[in-house]
């Protein structure tokens, strides 16, 4: 009988789901499940789906036997996240294609990552010479064994290396991080385990090497593995110079069996199949071939560049344009490598064969900095005028290019919403070919208007139901927004950078990015001549950043300066906004009766334009209120009505809710209600990648336990919640939320004694989400048996 597929989780139900025919969409409608599920699954963002979600999808593909037990396995691998990791939206990018001839390579950082002394590997050559491919491997053999924590770095898009740490924050689970404390959180992160960081592409960021210093010398456990083109240039690092694939096999080497041995001519033949199935190498074109892979120096990207030629071009044909084609002898300066030289040849010489509008495409899609959409494609080709460019003829373009090599399927996040991307060495000479042509500003001025109209779509996904999706979507095109409003600020375009940027105010919030957020809200705010109705609407979006930070004096400063140009204001929603963030500043300094006064004014005002996101929010904000003087009914009362409006609303929402009711039902001494209304919550957080929620609903979780007498489920959710608090930087602002928190763990403590709580506490601190609601899960169990 055929084995099943091997692997992680994500990677043996994608290979299922392709060995069976399916798209996303309808594993996802078999299933009975969201394509967003099934999606999120198959790049590892949840690697730990409930039994039932794996029955499902083992039902719907049809799996019997083993297939369907590797399948059970490896979704209840023996590894148990903890729960920050399950909260992080990066994970290591699958390899689409086996790696050919690196064995010694390998062999070699094996020992390498072995040695103590060796905390910082760099693979430096050309570009297009294979350094990711090769760390990915490398960086995949460590994470399934498990004993060493792995986090990928992709850093092709970045060009500013201020986002740097941004970047590594995100992998490693930390929320709203900047450059001076990612040392010290990521030394809370790593803690005392293994922990291996690889940064990709760094060679456009090489300023920020004294960040990757500080962390290696700040945090003991961590090892980094770099590639680049340039070493980084600190302390104690290794270089590992990766080279062409081996070419040479001897002059006895002439049949087509001894040939393919060459890991380059493999290659090649390889990615010829790709697009002419029927190739075979023979001894009529194996001395050909050979001579192709040597003309392009053995080094991979080129070899897959021109491969595709072979469905147009015979190999002899080929092989005379790549030795006797002046541009390919000619192009590139003088002063690169000479393998580097090679790469930008071999990406010249497919351009110049290109017919106009195709070598026009190419140059206009060097405006994106990352992964980008047919619709982004459309806008940049069209231009800052919104010429009449289609998706249809996007499209026709990038399939030509696809079709070349020069441009690829990349990962994207929602199944429906393809995404293409250039490899950074193609990029960057399409980039090149742009500038030259003069038409850079109009590509970017068409990424403007592209991420402009996206971001106001933006703006109403992110509050809808759709908003687990619109979370991805955003991050999905985050380096076009961030080169769209660098852009943008530069040329002191205000009204078009505050559209983006608060167009994107919940992703900044519930992504863990305020830090960044907050960067671009103040840029924007100091731009000249910026319109009353721009800086109302961006000082919103900062004010609520500002006091999620716990930066209460600025937000308040903020509230003053927004109030003041609201009385001018149209925009009835920001005002309505403004109103809430009052009474949650309010609140915060323990003004009570004025917090309450605030919230009805917004709620009044979220009504009347019919927002069922404002509306349930100020509701659940109101009721909280109502709670902390003690009158629990009007309480109740304004959360039935929050979550009647907040059903329309994104799920994020709603988590509010639930969370005062659950607080509701503790304060009424029903700990089950409130451990069945958490449970809710905590998978709605976890679905959203949510860590600022998740530190918040774990106290009245804790508090529900206390009551019911588990104090060590008590002990253990509080440690949960404190590593989870270390490693985000989650600010909680609450004062109620901080009493009750200090109320249940002095109760538990108490009843506990030192020993048994710091054993429980200690095993809290490394337990994942899916553990948490595993015991809810029993304690609801225990409940219904009672």
């Amino acid at each position: 009988m055929k084995a099943g597929p091997t692997g992680s989780f994500a990677a043996q139900l994608k290979t299922l789901r392709e060995a069976a025919g399916f798209t996303q969409e309808e594993l996802a409608t078999i299933a009975g499940l969201s394509v967003h599920a099934v999606s999120a699954l198959e790049r590892g963002h949840r690697r730990r789906p409930h039994v039932e979600t794996v029955r499902a999808l083992s039902a719907a593909l049809d799996l019997t036997g083993g297939t369907r037990d590797a399948l059970l396995a490896s979704a209840r691998a023996s590894a148990h996240p903890e729960a920050v990791d399950e909260l992080r939206a990066v994970s290591l990018p699958l390899a689409m294609t086996p790696l050919l001839g690196r064995d010694t390579e390998l062999q070699t950082l094996r020992r390498w990552l072995t040695d103590p002394v060796a905390r910082l590997i760099t693979l430096t050559g050309p570009g297009g010479v294979g350094k990711t491919r090769l760390a990915m491997e490398i960086a995949r053999s460590i994470a399934t064994e498990r004993a060493i924590r792995v986090f990928f770095v992709p850093l092709a898009a970045i060009r500013n290396p201020a986002f740097v740490a941004s970047a590594i924050a995100e992998a490693l689970g930390l929320a709203d991080v900047s450059a001076v404390d990612l040392a010290g959180r990521a030394r809370v992160a790593c803690g005392d385990q293994p922990t291996l960081l690889v940064l990709d592409n760094f060679e456009q960021v090489l300023d920020a090497s004294p960040l990757v210093a500080d962390l290696l010398s700040s945090v003991a456990t961590l090892r980094v593995l770099a590639t680049s083109r340039a070493p980084l240039r600190v302390r104690g690092e290794r270089e590992c110079t990766i080279g062409p694939l081996a070419l040479e096999l001897g002059a006895d080497a002439t049949s087509p069996a001894d040939l393919v041995r060459s890991p380059a001519v493999r290659l090649f033949v390889e990615r010829v199949r790709d697009v002419e199935p029927g190739f075979r190498l023979t001894p009529a074109n194996g001395a050909t071939v050979t001579a192709i892979c040597r003309r392009l120096d053995a080094l991979p990207l080129a070899l897959e560049l021109a491969a595709p030629w072979i469905k147009v071009l015979t190999a002899e044909e080929l092989l005379r344009r790549l030795t006797g084609d002046v541009l390919f002898s000619a192009i590139g300066p003088r002063d690169l490598p000479e393998r580097q030289q090679t790469i930008n040849a071999t990406v010249a010489w497919s351009y110049q064969l290109l017919g106009p509008n195709e070598q026009r495409a190419f140059r206009r899609l060097g405006a994106l900095p990352g992964r980008f959409s047919i619709q982004a494609a459309a806008a940049v080709l069209a231009g800052g005028q919104g010429s009449s460019v289609t998706s249809d003829e996007a499209l026709r373009a990038s399939a030509a290019l696809i079709d070349r090599s020069l441009l690829l399927r990349a990962e994207t996040s929602v199944a429906s919403r393809p995404l293409y991307q250039m490899l950074e060495t193609v990029r960057g000479y399409a980039a090149l070919e742009l500038a030259a042509s003069g038409d850079r500003d109009d590509g970017l001025d068409g990424l403007a208007r592209y991420c402009t109209a996206e971001a106001s779509l933006a703006a109403e996904g992110l509050i809808g139901r759709a908003q687990g999706e619109w979370l991805d979507r955003v991050r999905d095109d985050l380096e076009n927004y961030r080169g769209a409003l660098s852009w943008l600020i530069e040329r002191r375009r205000a009204t078009e950078a505050s559209t983006i940027a608060c167009g994107l105010k919940y992703f900044w919030l519930i992504r863990g990015h305020a830090t960044e957020g907050l960067q671009w809200y103040e840029e924007i705010l100091n731009l000249p001549a910026l319109s009353p109705a721009a800086e109302l609407r961006t000082l919103a979006g900062a004010i609520v950043l500002w006091y999620t930070q716990g930066e209460l004096d600025r937000a308040r400063a903020g509230l003053n300066r927004a109030l003041a140009l609201a009385h001018g204001s149209d925009d009835t929603g920001v005002v309505a906004n403004v109103e809430y963030l009052f009474g949650h500043v309010e609140h915060a300094a323990g003004n009570v009766s004025v917090a309450r006064d605030w919230f009805a004014r917004s709620i009044n005002r979220f009504r009347s334009l019919a927002i069922p996101s404002g509306t349930g929010t100020a509701l659940s904000a109101m009721a909280s209120i109502t709670l902390v003087t003690g009158d629990a009914d009007q309480a109740e009362r304004l959360l039935d009505e929050a979550t009647s409006v907040l059903r329309d609303a994104g799920p994020w929402f709603l988590t509010w809710a639930l969370y005062v009711r659950a607080i509701l039902a503790v304060r009424r001494g029903n700990p089950d209600k409130a451990i069945a209304l958490l449970r809710e919550s905590l998978t709605r957080i976890r679905d959203l990648h949510d860590q600022f929620a998740f530190v918040y609903a774990l106290v009245p979780l804790a508090a529900a336990a206390v009551l019911k007498g588990d104090d060590t489920w008590a002990a253990r959710i509080l440690g949960t919640r404190h590593a989870v608090t270390e490693r985000t930087g989650v600010t909680v602002v609450d004062r109620s939320v901080q009493d009750l928190r200090e109320q249940a763990e002095r109760e538990a403590r108490s009843r506990l004694g030192p020993d048994r709580w710091g054993r429980a506490y200690a095993a809290g601190r490394v337990t994942s989400i899916d553990s948490v609601i595993k015991d809810i899960d029993s304690a609801l169990k225990t409940r219904h048996h009672a």
